[in-house]
Protein backbone atom coordinates (compact mmCIF):
# COMPACT_ATOMS: atom_id res chain seq x y z
CA UNK A 1 0.00 0.00 0.00
CA UNK A 2 2.58 2.66 0.85
CA UNK A 3 4.60 1.48 -2.39
CA UNK A 4 1.12 2.36 -4.49
CA UNK A 5 0.91 5.32 -2.94
CA UNK A 6 4.67 6.47 -3.32
CA UNK A 7 4.29 5.18 -6.88
CA UNK A 8 0.91 7.72 -7.44
CA UNK A 9 2.49 10.80 -5.72
CA UNK A 10 5.88 10.72 -8.04
CA UNK A 11 3.01 9.86 -11.01
CA UNK A 12 1.38 13.22 -9.82
CA UNK A 13 4.89 15.13 -9.46
CA UNK A 14 5.58 13.69 -12.71
CA UNK A 15 2.32 15.26 -14.26
CA UNK A 16 2.66 18.53 -12.49
CA UNK A 17 5.93 19.06 -13.92
CA UNK A 18 4.76 18.47 -17.51
CA UNK A 19 1.68 20.37 -16.69
CA UNK A 20 -0.14 18.15 -17.87
CA UNK A 21 -3.38 19.20 -16.49
CA UNK A 22 -6.06 16.81 -17.45
CA UNK A 23 -3.72 14.05 -16.60
CA UNK A 24 -4.08 15.62 -13.06
CA UNK A 25 -7.57 15.94 -12.99
CA UNK A 26 -7.97 12.24 -13.97
CA UNK A 27 -6.09 11.17 -11.33
CA UNK A 28 -7.24 8.60 -9.18
CA UNK A 29 -5.74 10.30 -5.58
CA UNK A 30 -6.55 13.48 -6.75
CA UNK A 31 -10.63 11.89 -7.31
CA UNK A 32 -10.50 10.47 -3.94
CA UNK A 33 -9.07 13.87 -2.65
CA UNK A 34 -12.09 15.68 -4.71
CA UNK A 35 -14.53 12.72 -3.13
CA UNK A 36 -13.17 13.04 0.63
CA UNK A 37 -13.49 16.88 0.41
CA UNK A 38 -17.56 16.62 -1.30
CA UNK A 39 -18.39 14.25 2.04
CA UNK A 40 -16.65 16.45 4.67
CA UNK A 41 -18.30 19.47 3.10
CA UNK A 42 -22.12 17.49 3.20
CA UNK A 43 -21.18 16.00 5.91
CA UNK A 44 -20.74 19.68 7.54
CA UNK A 45 -23.75 20.70 5.83
CA UNK A 46 -25.74 18.09 7.55
CA UNK A 47 -24.67 18.30 10.99
CA UNK A 48 -24.97 22.04 10.60
CA UNK A 49 -28.89 21.64 9.50
CA UNK A 50 -29.32 19.62 12.44
CA UNK A 51 -27.71 21.85 15.11
CA UNK A 52 -29.51 24.65 13.25
CA UNK A 53 -32.82 22.71 13.76
CA UNK A 54 -32.33 21.89 17.10
CA UNK A 55 -31.26 25.43 17.90
CA UNK A 56 -34.89 26.51 16.57
CA UNK A 57 -36.62 24.05 18.56
CA UNK A 58 -35.16 24.74 21.39
CA UNK A 59 -35.83 27.94 21.20
CA UNK A 60 -39.47 27.74 19.83
CA UNK A 61 -39.73 25.84 23.36
CA UNK A 62 -38.05 27.97 25.20
CA UNK A 63 -40.72 31.14 24.18
CA UNK A 64 -43.72 29.09 24.43
CA UNK A 65 -42.37 28.42 28.03
CA UNK A 66 -41.32 32.12 28.54
CA UNK A 67 -45.06 33.01 27.02
CA UNK A 68 -46.45 30.66 29.43
CA UNK A 69 -44.39 32.25 32.59
CA UNK A 70 -45.67 35.48 31.64
CA UNK A 71 -49.58 34.48 31.43
CA UNK A 72 -49.38 33.08 34.45
CA UNK A 73 -47.41 36.17 36.12
CA UNK A 74 -50.20 38.10 34.87
CA UNK A 75 -52.75 35.66 36.13
CA UNK A 76 -51.36 36.20 39.88
CA UNK A 77 -50.79 39.49 39.54
CA UNK A 78 -54.72 40.11 38.23
CA UNK A 79 -55.52 37.59 41.81
CA UNK A 80 -53.49 39.55 44.23
CA UNK A 81 -55.04 43.01 42.97
CA UNK A 82 -58.50 41.28 42.90
CA UNK A 83 -58.07 39.29 46.59
CA UNK A 84 -56.78 42.54 47.63
CA UNK A 85 -59.70 44.35 46.97
CA UNK A 86 -62.22 41.72 48.17
CA UNK A 87 -60.79 41.61 50.99
CA UNK A 88 -60.84 45.26 51.92
CA UNK A 89 -64.26 45.73 50.81
CA UNK A 90 -66.41 44.01 53.18
CA UNK A 91 -64.23 44.68 56.28
CA UNK A 92 -64.05 48.77 55.54
CA UNK A 93 -67.99 48.73 54.45
CA UNK A 94 -68.52 46.62 58.06
CA UNK A 95 -66.12 49.06 59.84
CA UNK A 96 -68.38 51.79 58.77
CA UNK A 97 -71.60 50.54 59.69
CA UNK A 98 -70.34 49.46 63.17
CA UNK A 99 -68.59 52.91 63.84
CA UNK A 100 -71.92 54.82 62.54
CA UNK A 101 -73.90 51.91 65.41
CA UNK A 102 -71.02 53.40 67.97
CA UNK A 103 -71.36 57.06 67.45
CA UNK A 104 -75.02 57.63 66.56
CA UNK A 105 -76.80 56.02 70.00
CA UNK A 106 -80.14 57.47 68.99
CA UNK A 107 -81.04 55.64 65.62
CA UNK A 108 -83.94 54.94 64.63
CA UNK A 109 -84.30 50.84 64.64
CA UNK A 110 -84.93 50.32 61.15
CA UNK A 111 -81.53 52.19 60.28
CA UNK A 112 -79.72 50.32 63.46
CA UNK A 113 -81.40 46.66 61.53
CA UNK A 114 -80.43 48.14 57.92
CA UNK A 115 -76.47 48.72 58.92
CA UNK A 116 -76.64 45.12 61.20
CA UNK A 117 -77.94 43.50 58.08
CA UNK A 118 -75.17 45.16 55.54
CA UNK A 119 -72.48 44.19 58.10
CA UNK A 120 -73.89 40.19 58.01
CA UNK A 121 -73.83 40.55 54.23
CA UNK A 122 -70.44 41.98 54.10
CA UNK A 123 -69.15 38.95 56.32
CA UNK A 124 -71.30 36.52 54.64
CA UNK A 125 -69.09 37.76 51.59
CA UNK A 126 -65.75 37.58 53.79
CA UNK A 127 -66.47 34.03 54.52
CA UNK A 128 -67.85 32.87 51.26
CA UNK A 129 -64.31 33.96 50.07
CA UNK A 130 -61.78 32.76 53.02
CA UNK A 131 -64.21 29.06 52.06
CA UNK A 132 -63.24 29.25 48.49
CA UNK A 133 -59.47 30.36 49.33
CA UNK A 134 -58.82 27.42 51.32
CA UNK A 135 -60.96 24.76 49.45
CA UNK A 136 -59.03 26.14 46.27
CA UNK A 137 -55.97 25.22 48.36
CA UNK A 138 -57.07 21.96 49.31
CA UNK A 139 -57.76 20.89 45.56
CA UNK A 140 -54.98 22.37 44.53
CA UNK A 141 -52.69 20.23 47.07
CA UNK A 142 -54.66 17.42 46.58
CA UNK A 143 -56.01 17.41 50.37
CA UNK A 144 -59.41 17.51 49.46
CA UNK A 145 -61.64 14.43 49.88
CA UNK A 146 -64.63 14.43 48.62
CA UNK A 147 -67.44 12.69 51.07
CA UNK A 148 -69.93 10.07 49.68
CA UNK A 149 -73.16 10.87 51.22
CA UNK A 150 -76.46 10.41 49.58
CA UNK A 151 -77.09 14.53 49.15
CA UNK A 152 -80.47 15.85 48.55
CA UNK A 153 -79.34 18.32 45.62
CA UNK A 154 -82.77 19.87 45.35
CA UNK A 155 -82.69 20.93 48.91
CA UNK A 156 -79.16 22.28 48.32
CA UNK A 157 -79.93 24.41 45.42
CA UNK A 158 -83.25 25.42 46.83
CA UNK A 159 -81.28 26.55 50.04
CA UNK A 160 -78.43 28.38 48.60
CA UNK A 161 -81.05 30.15 46.51
CA UNK A 162 -82.88 31.34 49.29
CA UNK A 163 -79.43 32.66 50.90
CA UNK A 164 -78.78 34.53 47.42
CA UNK A 165 -81.79 36.24 47.13
CA UNK A 166 -82.06 37.46 50.63
CA UNK A 167 -78.33 38.82 50.56
CA UNK A 168 -79.07 40.71 47.25
CA UNK A 169 -82.53 41.68 47.98
CA UNK A 170 -84.32 41.46 45.24
CA UNK A 171 -81.78 42.84 43.23
CA UNK A 172 -82.31 40.08 40.43
CA UNK A 173 -85.66 37.86 39.56
CA UNK A 174 -84.98 33.99 40.48
CA UNK A 175 -86.88 31.60 37.99
CA UNK A 176 -86.79 28.25 39.23
CA UNK A 177 -87.64 24.96 38.18
CA UNK A 178 -86.40 22.47 40.91
CA UNK A 179 -87.65 19.38 40.72
CA UNK A 180 -88.20 18.12 44.64
CA UNK A 181 -86.26 15.20 46.06
CA UNK A 182 -83.10 14.30 43.81
CA UNK A 183 -80.30 12.53 45.22
CA UNK A 184 -76.86 12.12 44.03
CA UNK A 185 -74.06 10.51 45.92
CA UNK A 186 -71.44 13.42 46.60
CA UNK A 187 -70.19 15.65 49.20
CA UNK A 188 -72.83 18.29 50.33
CA UNK A 189 -70.44 20.89 51.30
CA UNK A 190 -68.49 20.86 47.83
CA UNK A 191 -72.14 20.48 46.10
CA UNK A 192 -73.47 24.07 47.95
CA UNK A 193 -70.08 25.49 46.77
CA UNK A 194 -70.96 24.60 43.21
CA UNK A 195 -74.10 25.69 43.36
CA UNK A 196 -73.36 29.13 45.17
CA UNK A 197 -70.31 29.99 42.59
CA UNK A 198 -72.45 29.15 39.52
CA UNK A 199 -75.38 31.45 40.92
CA UNK A 200 -72.85 34.15 42.26
CA UNK A 201 -71.46 34.39 38.66
CA UNK A 202 -74.52 34.77 37.18
CA UNK A 203 -75.12 37.76 39.60
CA UNK A 204 -72.38 39.06 38.80
CA UNK A 205 -72.29 38.95 35.03
CA UNK A 206 -75.88 40.49 34.62
CA UNK A 207 -77.31 43.72 35.04
CA UNK A 208 -79.71 44.41 38.13
CA UNK A 209 -83.55 43.45 37.66
CA UNK A 210 -82.58 40.46 35.06
CA UNK A 211 -83.47 37.23 35.47
CA UNK A 212 -81.69 33.86 36.23
CA UNK A 213 -83.15 30.85 35.38
CA UNK A 214 -81.98 28.10 37.89
CA UNK A 215 -83.51 24.25 36.69
CA UNK A 216 -82.77 21.04 38.34
CA UNK A 217 -84.11 18.16 36.56
CA UNK A 218 -83.09 13.78 36.50
CA UNK A 219 -82.87 12.11 33.56
CA UNK A 220 -82.10 8.16 33.63
CA UNK A 221 -78.67 8.09 34.33
CA UNK A 222 -77.70 11.75 35.20
CA UNK A 223 -78.95 14.52 36.96
CA UNK A 224 -78.95 18.11 34.90
CA UNK A 225 -78.60 21.69 36.85
CA UNK A 226 -78.71 24.73 34.23
CA UNK A 227 -77.70 28.43 34.83
CA UNK A 228 -79.17 31.01 32.50
CA UNK A 229 -78.71 34.55 33.06
CA UNK A 230 -79.37 37.58 30.55
CA UNK A 231 -76.00 38.96 30.93
CA UNK A 232 -72.90 40.29 28.75
CA UNK A 233 -72.14 36.91 27.65
CA UNK A 234 -68.91 35.16 27.08
CA UNK A 235 -66.85 35.57 23.91
CA UNK A 236 -66.49 31.56 22.31
CA UNK A 237 -62.31 31.83 22.47
CA UNK A 238 -62.85 32.37 26.29
CA UNK A 239 -65.45 29.63 27.02
CA UNK A 240 -63.02 26.89 27.68
CA UNK A 241 -60.56 28.92 29.88
CA UNK A 242 -62.98 30.74 32.08
CA UNK A 243 -62.23 27.51 34.25
CA UNK A 244 -58.35 27.74 34.71
CA UNK A 245 -57.48 28.92 37.47
CA UNK A 246 -57.33 32.72 37.84
CA UNK A 247 -58.68 33.20 35.05
CA UNK A 248 -60.86 36.21 34.49
CA UNK A 249 -62.02 38.25 31.74
CA UNK A 250 -60.21 41.55 30.50
CA UNK A 251 -57.49 43.30 32.97
CA UNK A 252 -58.06 43.64 36.90
CA UNK A 253 -57.01 47.42 36.73
CA UNK A 254 -60.22 48.05 34.07
CA UNK A 255 -62.21 45.43 34.97
CA UNK A 256 -65.67 46.28 37.08
CA UNK A 257 -66.45 42.96 38.13
CA UNK A 258 -65.74 41.54 41.29
CA UNK A 259 -64.49 38.59 42.12
CA UNK A 260 -61.06 36.50 42.27
CA UNK A 261 -60.77 33.94 39.02
CA UNK A 262 -61.33 30.86 41.16
CA UNK A 263 -64.92 30.37 41.62
CA UNK A 264 -65.81 28.36 38.02
CA UNK A 265 -62.13 26.96 38.92
CA UNK A 266 -63.27 25.18 41.64
CA UNK A 267 -66.54 24.27 40.01
CA UNK A 268 -64.74 22.61 37.53
CA UNK A 269 -62.45 20.64 40.00
CA UNK A 270 -65.29 19.93 42.07
CA UNK A 271 -67.69 18.75 39.53
CA UNK A 272 -64.25 16.17 37.98
CA UNK A 273 -64.12 14.49 41.59
CA UNK A 274 -67.35 13.79 41.66
CA UNK A 275 -66.75 12.30 37.92
CA UNK A 276 -69.20 15.29 36.64
CA UNK A 277 -68.57 17.86 33.88
CA UNK A 278 -69.72 21.94 34.04
CA UNK A 279 -70.17 23.66 30.35
CA UNK A 280 -71.23 27.14 29.15
CA UNK A 281 -72.99 28.23 25.54
CA UNK A 282 -74.79 31.23 24.77
CA UNK A 283 -78.16 32.41 25.98
CA UNK A 284 -79.52 33.59 22.83
CA UNK A 285 -80.35 36.71 22.36
CA UNK A 286 -77.70 37.56 25.42
CA UNK A 287 -76.45 35.78 28.36
CA UNK A 288 -74.87 32.67 29.24
CA UNK A 289 -75.99 29.04 30.31
CA UNK A 290 -74.43 26.78 32.39
CA UNK A 291 -75.21 23.29 32.61
CA UNK A 292 -73.96 20.58 34.85
CA UNK A 293 -73.83 16.92 34.06
CA UNK A 294 -73.80 14.93 37.55
CA UNK A 295 -73.81 11.19 37.10
CA UNK A 296 -76.63 9.33 39.84
CA UNK A 297 -73.63 7.50 41.11
CA UNK A 298 -70.68 9.61 41.49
Amino acid sequence: EAYTEKKELSHLNYIYQNNDSQAFENSATIKAIDKEYHRKIYMIIGEGSVFLIILLVVTLKMNQSLQREYKMHLQQKNFLLSITHELRSPIASSKISLQTLEKRKNLARDKIDLLLSNSINDMDRLQSLVENLLLAAKIEGHSFQIGKDTCNLSEITSSVISKIRETNEGSRIFETDIKPNIFVLGDQMALTSVITNLIENAIKYSVEASAIKVSLREQVKDIIIKIADNGFGIPDKEKKKIFKKFYRLGQEETRQTKGTGLGLYIVHRILSLHKGKVSVRDNLPCGSIFEVVLPKTA
